[in-house]
Formats: C-alpha cells, structure tokens, sequence
C-alpha cells in the first residue's frame, strides 16, 4: 500500500519498498526497510544525495534566508515581508546562527521543529518558519543552483481547535446592547455580524464604500499595524489592500441592513467607526468591542468570533457554500467549511434525530 507523494510501498513479502527516480541512470531505483518510516528516512536522504545539483553553499544558513527575503521583498505586501522578517530575527538568526547552509538536511529540520515545540510555539507557527526555510531552499537551488537538501521535510501536524461562537441568545443580547448605545462602535460591531468582515476590514470602511441605491458594500481596504524597520516609529498603522485578491469583493445587503445603517449615515468621507475622517484602529475598536460586550453581559470572546458566528448562522440558514466563501472573501472553499464553520451541539443534535425517520 502506498501512501501519497511518497512513492512507498507494503511489499508482500512484509518490507516496505521506496522508489526513486536517478536522475544520472534515468531510471527509477529502489531502497528497502522494514517500516515505513526507516524506508522514508533512507529515500529522503537518496533523493536529496540524487536528485540535487551538486554546487555546495559556503555561505550560512541565515544568508540564504536574507537573501530570498529581500528578493521576495517587491513582489509580497509590507505586512507579508513584516511578518517574514519578524520570524527571521526572533526565530531563526538566533537558532541557526552559525550553521552552514551545506548543513541544513532533514535531520536539522526535524530538530527545529522538536525544540521550537518544547519552547511552547504553536504548530501552525512553525510550520510557517520551516515553509519560509523551504522556499529559501528552493530559491537557493533555482538561482545559484545550490543543493536543497530539505526538499522532503514535512510540515508540522497543526493541531484542530473549535472556535467558540456566540449561542443564539448571546447574539440577540448583544444586538440589543448596540441598539440601546447607538454607537458608531455598534454599527461596526453589528455590519461585521450581518456580513462576517475582518476587523481590519471594517476599520478601513467609510460610508462611500456602501452603495445604498444598489444595497451593495464594496470591501477594498484594510487597517492593520505593521512593523517598521529602519526607523525610531517600531511600527506604523496604515489602509493597505485586503489580506488576498479574492478578500477585495463585493457583498449584497438586504433591506433590514440597509435600513439599519440609513439610521447611522454620515459623510461618505467619514469614517463609519469614528463618524469622521480618521479611521480607528483594530486594537482600539478590539477594546470598545470588550467594553460593549461587557454591557451586554455575553461572555468577552475575541472581535475575530463575529466572523464565525456569521459563517455558522449563514450555514444553518442554508447558504451555499461556494456563496458564504465569496462572501467571506476566501480563495476557496474549503476553507469555510474547515476553519470557519461550526456546528452547534443543537445542530448536531437534529442531525441525529432524523435516523428516526429510518427506525
């Protein structure tokens, strides 16, 4: 039996067998094991030994890391390239240090991984270190034809968490609240619960954004706060475009929502946060948010469960999936229904129920 992308095989005769092409022979060759990870371990070393060119790397491991970054650096946006150099500094020029880059294998790659977990880091966190450490290696190879010897590595399993949501009750409580307050903060809170926005996204939306005779909103812009490097000012909050291409859309409101935000209405330079021409930033609209959930005495769950609480609301009242995904502004779809959507232990329930039917 063979397990995907690896080209290894239960033989019969109980050993297990990876396959491999040589690239000199231009034929495929074989090694042999008897488990499946010994039989992995001696194909990733063959392959990376094989398949690799063979002009070796004087220069350290950061190096390399420096250099694709900053020849990353035009094509990505200035909170990727923040985020990329964030790790590097904290993460990686500490750990690697000294290294070699000729010494960077599968087995330096794996003890990363073991330490960087005992330090507590998360799953999803390491991952990206040792994916920007993978396409460092793969720009190495393509561009000065250095070896790639982590090719192979995997990826940490990232551990699944359920997201809590607001309960049904919670919700009405809240939009209750917002009602009573009448607050700019409220309206934002509230078009975030009917639409599912970023809070970035939010912050950034003016009343311009809203089309009020085609019922359409418009989702263009982002607030977010990034590092700046170089300069006294550690970081800087700015409108940049959304977080993907696909998170710049469009999204239908209805009635009710469009009457509601006819009670808010201000200037289409004005923005819908602050009722003026200066935006309000995620931190501060994530404490005002605390402080409304506060008076609605609903537990004080993080601005970012709005979002799920809609994609789960949206679900059980039947849309699509393909819809709530453009909607939501991902790239695909899947997405929704891995990360963002929730089944409630009520939902679960009537699901179950139906087998009655069948009884």
């Amino acid at each position: 039996m063979s397990k995907r992308g690896n080209n290894i095989y239960h033989r019969a005769d109980g050993r297990w067998e990876g396959r491999y092409y040589a690239k000199g022979s231009k034929k495929y060759k074989s090694v042999y094991g008897k488990s499946y990870t010994e039989t992995k371990e001696k194909l990733d070393k063959l392959r990376s030994e094989v398949l690799v060119p063979s002009v070796r790397c004087l220069l350290l491991v950061v190096d390399i890391l420096k250099m694709w970054l900053e020849a990353r650096r035009p094509s990505i946006k200035e909170s990727s390239y923040a985020g990329y150099r964030h790790k590097l500094e904290k993460q990686l020029i500490p750990y690697f240090g000294d290294m070699k880059y000729c010494k960077l294998d599968l087995i330096q790659i794996n003890k990363f991984i073991s330490d960087k977990f005992s330090e507590g880091l998360s799953p999803k966190y390491i991952a990206d270190m040792v994916i920007m450490m993978k396409s460092a290696a793969k720009w190495a190879e393509i561009n000065h034809n250095y070896a790639n010897l982590i090719r192979n590595a995997e990826l940490p399993k990232k551990k699944s968490r359920e997201t809590v949501i607001f309960t049904p009750a919670e919700q009405k409580q809240l939009l209750s609240t917002i009602n009573n307050e009448h607050t700019n903060t409220g309206c934002g809170v509230m078009l975030t619960m009917y639409t599912g926005m970023r809070i970035g996204e939010v912050c950034a939306l003016k009343w311009a954004d809203i089309d009020f005779d085609l019922k359409v909103l418009h989702i263009t812009k982002t607030v977010q706060r990034i590092p700046i490097y170089g300069q006294e000012s550690k970081t800087a909050v700015k409108v940049t475009t959304p977080k993907s291409d696909t998170s710049v859309r469009d999204i239908p409101l209805p009635d009710f929502i469009i009457n509601m935000l006819n009670e808010y209405r201000g200037n289409d330079s004005e923005y819908i946060l602050s009722g003026t021409e200066k935006f309000v930033e995620p931190r501060t609209l994530e404490n005002r948010y605390k402080a409304l959930l506060k008076k609605a005495n609903v537990p004080s769950l993080k601005y970012h469960a709005i979002r799920h609480t809609f994609a789960t609301v949206a679900l059980q009242q039947n849309f699509d999936v393909k819809t709530l995904s453009e909607i939501l502004g991902h790239s695909n779809p899947n997405i929704t229904m891995a990360v963002y959507v929730h089944s409630s232990m009520e939902r679960k329930s009537a699901c179950m129920n139906r087998l009655q039917a069948l009884v």
